[in-house]
């Protein structure tokens, strides 16, 4: 006789919450929202050697931050290694119960603090930085709810277990663009399967990672969670690390490449989001050109255009085209730029310099080849203000050429060019020429119709009539050079994980 079911169980499945609040019956700090520090092993460690982020407002120098040296990189990996037995078997719920402990602490005790910390190293207007919080707490509830499968199949002569199992020390890439969130889904998800982590903050905006990470030390035991600032020589020496066993990253293609080569030297498992050229289709039947276009256009400018997986190409149908741009323009050219005290702010700075060059360069290329701008690029012909942070204004080009930089590169920008289609079937090869399968939106009256093309679009997500929005409960991963792996839903904590299967012979 053979069987099989689907239980929900991580090892142990008995605790209780007076369990869990006696890990996080610890310290009770004061925090230091102006001094920074490494966090290792359950304490703060100052750094022999600092930099100084940039405001991306102003172009000042931040605060001091922490850069971590090869020594503080092994002590950090022998902490987590030291705490990892007994994590790893603490029952299940206890984690979860923890996870919504420090997010307590973390989004809503400290939330307003963390949220203006944000703003600062981020430049993010305050509705923006808010959400980042505020779905940083959303995702320590989400995971709380989470437990991983395990499967179980019987004969007459044996049973057969597979299940999932901590890998040991995971490393957390975090890129600048959002900071916390970006942390938090990585943190939640390797904690709650029994995973000791390590975070590396971006040492562009490397403030509230470290700030989140040392108010966690009230909530876990030493060396369950801790973060390192530094240089461009952190990360390498993470990847490199014979101590650590995952490497979850994310950030630009190029870099991801460079990791997983260096990952296959030791076999690390890694989990790599990616950049995405992601599309905008919006259908001929669509009626309410105003309000979707508003809503096309808040998806290419949201946090500055600064979001993996953002509309950055735009692809409407002829039908409704000159119609559709009218309207994207209209409010595009309505979308208040500015710091994130300024009331009614809607686009930010650049993040950082490097950046603010580089999305520069794609508006000098289309002026340069004579693209039609129809909103912005007044930076580009020199007419902008200079010397006061790394402001752009929105930007959107009349149907480039299909092979011109703004089309086949990713922006990462307030920049966005515009294209009519004649048909879906060409605006879907359209889309699909790509290397990168990030995400999409489809926008269309019939939703059956949205959905098939959805179905179509070689991608990790699509979204039916809104713009990019991820969520906590949704699988977030890339199709082609946009990744491996992915973060978030019931399948993002499967990604912390190594399988085990365990045969019982019957008899003995």
């Amino acid at each position: 006789m053979a069987s099989s079911n689907a239980a929900h169980t991580n090892g142990h499945t008995h605790g209780t919450s007076q369990e869990a609040h006696s890990f996080a019956n610890g310290f009770k700090r004061k925090i230091d929202w102006t001094s920074f520090a490494n966090i290792i092993n359950g304490e703060p460690r100052t750094a022999s050697k600092t930099y100084h982020g940039i405001d991306p407002c102003t172009r000042e120098p931040l605060w001091e931050a922490p850069v971590s040296t090869s020594e503080d990189v092994d002590d950090a990996v022998a902490a987590a290694r030291a705490a990892f037995p007994s994590w790893s078997l603490t029952p299940v719920e206890i984690r979860a119960k923890l996870l919504v402990h420090f997010g307590k602490l973390a989004f809503h005790d400290n939330g307003e603090a963390l949220t203006a910390l944000l703003q600062r190293e981020t430049g993010k207007p305050a509705f923006v930085a808010g959400i980042e919080v505020a779905n940083s707490y959303n995702h320590c509830t989400f995971h709380e709810k989470l437990r991983l499968p395990e499967e179980r199949w019987e004969d007459d002569d044996k049973v057969i277990v597979t299940r999932y199992v901590p890998m040991g020390v995971v490393a957390a890439i975090i890129p600048w663009n959002f900071p916390i969130v970006l942390a938090i889904g990585k943190i939640c998800a390797g904690l709650l399967t029994g995973n000791c982590v390590i975070v590396k903050p971006s040492p562009f905006t490397p403030y509230s990672a470290l700030k989140m990470v040392e108010i966690a030390q009230e909530t876990f035991p030493p060396g369950v969670l801790q973060v390192l600032g530094g240089d461009d020589r952190l990360g390498p020496w993470l990847v490199a690390h014979p101590g650590i066993q995952k490497i979850n990253f994310t950030g630009s293609i190029n870099t991801g490449k460079k990791i997983m080569a260096e990952c296959a030297k030791t076999l690390k498992r890694v989990t790599l989001e990616l950049g995405g050229n992601d599309v905008s289709i919006v259908c001929d039947d669509v009626a309410d050109v105003e309000g979707t276009a508003a809503q096309v256009a808040l998806g290419c400018f949201y946090n500055t255009g600064q979001m993996c997986v953002c509309t950055k190409r735009v692809y409407v149908a002829q039908a409704i085209y000159d119609r559709f741009l009218a309207a994207m323009v209209r409010f595009t050219n309505g979308l208040k730029v500015g710091r994130p005290g300024e009331e009614g702010v809607m686009v930010g700075p650049v993040q950082n310099e490097m950046q603010f060059e580089r999305v520069k360069g794609f508006f000098q290329d289309s002026v340069a080849n004579g693209h039609t701008f129809v909103a912005g690029g007044q930076e580009a012909r020199g007419e902008a203000e200079s010397g006061q942070g790394y402001f752009l204004r929105p930007a959107i080009v009349d149907r480039p050429p299909v092979d011109s930089r703004i089309v086949q590169e990713e922006q990462f920008g307030p920049i966005v060019p515009v294209l009519a289609f004649t048909s879906i079937d060409a605006a879907i090869a359209a889309a699909n020429d790509s290397p990168m399968g990030l995400g999409a939106s489809v926008w269309a009256d019939d939703v059956a119709a949205a959905e098939a093309v959805g179905r179509r679009l070689d991608v990790g997500m699509v979204y039916v009539n809104s713009f990019e929005k991820p969520d906590c409960h949704g699988y977030m991963s890339g199709h082609k050079m946009s990744g491996i792996g992915g973060d978030s839903g019931s399948l993002g904590i499967r990604e912390m994980c190594n399988v085990q299967v365990m045969h019982t012979f019957k008899g003995r």
